[in-house]
């Protein structure tokens, strides 16, 4: 079946149309005598008009046909074709139904032809399976022909979207009308308050799945205010990923401008991070040179005192910094912190701090491991400490204090470092 033959006195008959598309009724062709010779426009077979039970009106084969692809055509597939002629011929335009190209290398279910004449649309309703090849060759050849091309689909293949083209549904007991189900969408952008600096500099921008009846639609793509677009990435749906839509132009523009704002956004925020690692840097070299000219600085002789009368000098022995050893929780963290922090810096490796290592090579310190091999020891003990056991290690003290108090008996070549208050961040 199909909904167009070919008459030899009025030329191309539309049985979608009232007056057949040539000035001519119903009833001239349907069950006239004597009978109306006309023909398949796709095999040349003779045809006569047909009224089905739910009132469509069509033209059948005769007895005897060959193959011909348009009496292969399932019901579901004329009644698409025919909601697609009368969505173009709402929006204003002219609508025929399977129109052949000039060469004959395409045949559009539909074609579409502005009110002045001057644009081309074909109209595909796509419902037997195809291969991305095949369909992006045969909108190749509708391109070739400066003909643009939608292509309709009632379920989803993996070609849909590849070329310009639809998802749509069909009319149910909740939906009167056809409805474009998949490949229409729209482009938004939410400002966010989250404390990433990126996200409140430019917001969220999206592309989000709509819906809208094929009618309105088809009109949209008609007359430019829906465009087929290609995404820069997929647009993931519960059911499909989405390489194109059809979208109004100005979403391409919202997005275009979203994007170019977020890369300014995203440059400004890694020169900012840039700097703000070259200061760090320059600070903990500040720090470590600092420290490193304490350690290797000769110990400063006493300075002498003015001369007094016997009688009043103090025979008392000058006091020493005390060695604080329970130390409260809240500084033994902040070293533990400060002490793997700077191993990362110093060894580039995540140290594990033995707490609970009671090896008397230690001397009541913490060593300071890089998987079975010791870096570092933390605070160990001034009165305790055998410098032979630890040749090699670096020394970490809480303050200035504590690397005079080692600094006495330390042999020359000691690393005793100072640890910082707060602990420098990682690279």
């Amino acid at each position: 079946m199909g909904f167009t033959a070919q008459h030899d006195g009025r030329g191309r008959l539309d049985a979608t149309q009232a007056d057949l598309g040539c000035g001519w009724v119903w009833e001239a062709v349907h069950r006239a005598r004597p009978r109306v010779a006309m023909t398949c426009p796709e095999c040349a077979h003779p045809v006569h008009a047909k009224v089905s039970r739910y009132g469509l009106r069509f033209f059948a084969h005769d007895p005897g046909s060959p193959t011909c692809a348009l009496a292969g055509e399932s019901m579901e597939h004329h009644l698409l074709k025919l909601e697609l002629a009368t969505a173009v011929r709402a929006a204003g335009h002219h609508a025929e139904l399977e129109v052949r190209g000039p060469d004959g290398d395409w045949r559009a279910d539909v074609m579409a032809t502005s009110p002045d004449g001057t644009a081309r649309m074909a109209w595909e309703a796509q419902l037997s399976p195809i291969t991305v090849d095949e369909i992006t060759q045969r909108t190749a050849r509708f391109a070739k022909d400066g003909v643009r091309v939608c292509w309709v689909a009632t379920k989803l293949r993996p070609w849909v979207g590849e070329v310009p083209s639809v998802h749509v549904r069909p009319p149910g007991d909740r939906e009167p009308n056809w409805t474009v189900a998949g490949g229409l969408a729209r482009f938004t952008v939410t400002k966010c308050d989250d404390e990433y600096s990126l996200c409140r500099a430019v917001g969220h921008g999206e592309w989000h799945e709509t819906e809208a009846d094929l009618r309105s639609f088809t009109a949209w793509a008609l007359t430019g205010r829906a465009v087929a677009h290609r995404l820069p990435s997929w647009l993931h749906t519960d059911q499909h990923a989405w390489t194109g839509v059809w979208t109004a132009p100005q979403y391409i523009d919202v997005a275009a401008a979203y994007r170019q704002a977020r890369d300014r956004a995203v440059a400004e925020l890694e020169e900012q991070q840039r700097r703000e690692e070259i200061r760090r840097r320059r600070r903990e070299a500040e720090r470590r040179a600092r420290v490193a000219a304490l350690a290797a600085a000769p110990p400063k002789p006493p300075a002498k005192q003015p001369a007094v009368p016997e009688q009043g000098r103090s025979t008392a022995p000058r006091p020493e910094p005390l060695w604080e050893v329970n130390l409260p929780h809240h500084e033994r963290r902040r070293l533990r912190q400060a002490a793997l922090s700077e191993a990362r810096l110093l060894f580039g490796v995540e140290a594990d701090l033995r707490h609970h290592d009671r090896d008397r090579r230690w001397a009541l310190g913490s060593p300071l491991y890089g998987g079975d091999r010791p870096y570092a020891v933390l605070r160990p003990h001034p009165r305790l400490v055998d410098w032979g056991r630890l040749k090699g290690l670096l020394i970490f003290v809480r303050d200035l204090d504590e690397l005079r108090v080692l600094g006495r008996t330390a042999p020359n070549g000691t690393r005793i470092i100072v640890l910082p208050e707060q602990p420098a961040p990682s690279d």
